[in-house]
């Protein structure tokens, strides 16, 4: 096995050319915005529209967290998956939170579309695969529960696959026609254009210290303090650190890796023209897409869960020597194929994997947008919709659509030893269909 070194950046992007200077003088300000990914973003670009002063606070460099260090993925899942929704939900509350997660694709998709966003969007869809006829009935389930919630998923059997050039490591898949695949440091970076031209004061390099939960609130940086009338939380899994929602959702870190540019005779043996995204009907799935520079990008399968709350940064070897063996076991026919880079980043997930959106402090001027659960790309754009509608008392088709009753992440080390029972848990079926497909 190749070292696969740990690179302090996504390979998507690097950041801009030159950032913008951190706050280093006390403000003023109608909303102050925590964390500059595409939740935080899209949301200042929304009050901006209705005329409201904001700023954002970036710790390092707008879209440095989960927005652009993802897989690139624009899907309209939400949840663990449908199956396991249709557990935990009413039919008809499981079909409202599909059709939240349908329109963020759509709103996404005319947000590229309107202003003109060069992110390499390929809208073919989704292909959830199986590397073993043993995960078929899984697929089966999957395309049962689609069509239940209104949902047209399409079965493609070892044959279907084939005629669409999908790699022979898969024998049957159910196909997703919304959605597809992007560059998310392309999205990312355009939006921070578009934020930066719309008015919108970012402050780069800047770490929040504290929130006070005052009113107006209170902001503590490492050079300045903000005072601002309301305050959006958009730092997903950072959110913890800063003392708010710290048990709403447990910290994840996952990692992925780029190959090098296929060469002709590798592309010739490959295939696969449609580039639809590729992920594997395990319980803790794998995932393959091809990019707009004709490389390859694999991720899953192992996390890192931290015990406590604080997001260290990670060098974790082992992810990366694991996740090359698998993709050389499922890529046999690209032997010479050289994996150049390797990244991660923390994301959020609740116990029940959906996103979750409200307000907060004794003077309901602290709001949140966080918890994607890997869903994150589409539905942090709606997400921005609704948070500015909210802060500014506008109505929103989707204002109530996450409120719900959460169960709490448990305290240490509790927290610690359920999530490493649960991943290994999950892990079990996963190793056995592994042994049957000869991995």
């Amino acid at each position: 096995m190749s070292e696969l070194p740990l690179q302090l950046h996504s390979n998507w992007w690097s950041g801009p050319d030159q950032r913008l200077p951190a706050l280093a003088e006390d403000l003023q300000v109608d909303v102050a915005i925590i964390g500059g990914g595409f939740t935080g973003l899209h949301t200042a670009l929304q009050l901006r529209k209705s005329g409201v002063e904001v700023a954002i606070l970036e710790r390092e460099y707008a879209g440095s967290g989960a927005s652009a260090r993802s897989a690139g993925y624009v899907d309209g899942l939400i949840g663990k998956d449908l199956p396991s929704l249709l557990k935990i939900t009413k039919l008809q509350r499981a079909k409202e939170l599909c059709a939240f997660a349908k329109e963020a694709v759509i709103r996404l998709e005319d947000l590229i579309e309107s202003e003109n966003i060069d992110c390499a969007y390929i809208s073919n869809g989704n292909i959830n695969v199986a590397v073993h006829e043993r995960q078929i009935p899984r697929l089966k389930k999957l395309q049962a529960a689609g069509k239940d919630l209104g949902i047209h998923y399409s079965f493609l059997d070892e044959g279907a696959l084939r005629e669409r050039g999908v790699p022979p490591a898969f024998v049957a898949g159910v196909h997703d026609p919304l959605g597809g695949v992007l560059n998310p440091g392309k999205l990312a970076a355009h939006l921070r254009e578009m934020a930066i031209a719309a008015g919108v004061k970012l402050y780069e390099d800047t770490n929040v210290l504290r929130i006070r939960n005052e009113a107006p609130v209170t902001i503590e940086t490492d050079r300045s303090v903000v005072t601002a009338r309301q305050v959006v939380l958009a730092t997903n899994a950072f959110t913890m650190q800063l003392g708010w929602k710290k048990r709403f959702m447990a910290p994840i870190w996952n990692g992925m890796f780029e190959s090098a540019p296929l060469t002709e005779a590798q592309q010739e043996v490959l295939q696969w023209p449609g580039q639809e995204g590729l992920f594997t009907a395990h319980e803790k799935l794998e995932s393959y897409r091809l990019t707009e520079r004709n490389t390859m990008i694999s991720g899953g399968i192992i996390v890192h869960i931290p015990y406590g709350f604080k997001l260290s940064e990670m060098a974790p070897e082992k992810i990366a020597s694991a996740l090359e063996k698998v993709f050389r076991q499922r890529f046999p026919q690209l032997p010479g194929l050289e994996l150049k880079a390797f990244w991660g980043g923390w994301i959020g997930i609740p116990l029940d994997f959906l996103p979750g959106m409200g307000t907060l402090g004794k003077h309901q001027n602290i709001h949140y947008g966080m918890g994607y659960a890997g869903h994150g790309i589409p539905q942090t754009i709606l997400m921005g919709e609704m948070l500015a509608a909210k802060i500014t008392g506008q109505s929103h088709p989707f204002a109530n659509i996450l409120n719900r009753r959460t169960l709490p992440i448990p305290p240490e080390p509790f927290k610690w030893l359920v999530s490493n029972l649960v991943d290994k848990l999950l892990g079990i079926p996963d190793k056995k269909t592994d042994r049957l497909a000869g991995k």
